[in-house]
This record gives structure tokens, C-alpha cells and sequence, in this order.
């Protein structure tokens, strides 16, 4: 869950340290890292642009699991099936051939 906090330092010394836990497997990233990529990939576009890839965030992300990819046969629906070990590293390996243009 997201959290904002205040925090002040009283002395010359001070720590802060936040631990943050999930019960999804480890593969699956993590949101901050998509939060940093939208920001820079999407914060910045014209307001329409912005709310038609709110749109297709809502469908594809946010959106009702079964709708998504229901008209889709299981063995070929690709990114739209449910995340694996296996498809969460094909996935970043080309996410990472994007990026690394």
C-alpha cells in the first residue's frame, strides 16, 4: 500500500528505514519501477493522449481480469495470461531490449 509520511530529524544522527513487503512473487517487479517508467514515458504528454493511456491502463492493468482476455483462446493470449516465471522473464527481457535503445 502507498504510504507518505513527515518526518524530522532531532538530532545530529537519525535513520529512517522503510520496509516494504508483498505477498506476490518476487518476479513480478515491482509497481515503483512501472510508476517511474510512466512518469517518464507518459507524465509529460498532452492531456488527451494521457487519458486515452489512462483508458488502456484501466482495461489492461486495472481492468476485470476474466473481460480482458476472454475471447482469446488460453494457449495464445500471450502478455494478457496470468503472469509466470517464465513470461515475467521474457517479458523484462523485452522491456529491457526497448530501453536499452
Amino acid at each position: 500500500s502507498m504510504w507518505w509520511h513527515h518526518v524530522e530529524a532531532k538530532d545530529a544522527f537519525n535513520v529512517l528505514v522503510n520496509y516494504w513487503w508483498r505477498t506476490v512473487p518476487a518476479f513480478l517487479g515491482t509497481p515503483q519501477d512501472a510508476l517511474t517508467h510512466a512518469m517518464l514515458t507518459l507524465r509529460d504528454l498532452p492531456a488527451a493522449e494521457r487519458k486515452i493511456w489512462r483508458d488502456v491502463f484501466d482495461y489492461y492493468v486495472f481492468g476485470d481480469d476474466a473481460e480482458r482476455a476472454s475471447h482469446i483462446p488460453e494457449k495464445i493470449r500471450g502478455i494478457l495470461a496470468p503472469i509466470t516465471q517464465d513470461s515475467a522473464r521474457r517479458i523484462r527481457a523485452f522491456l529491457l531490449n526497448r530501453l536499452n535503445r
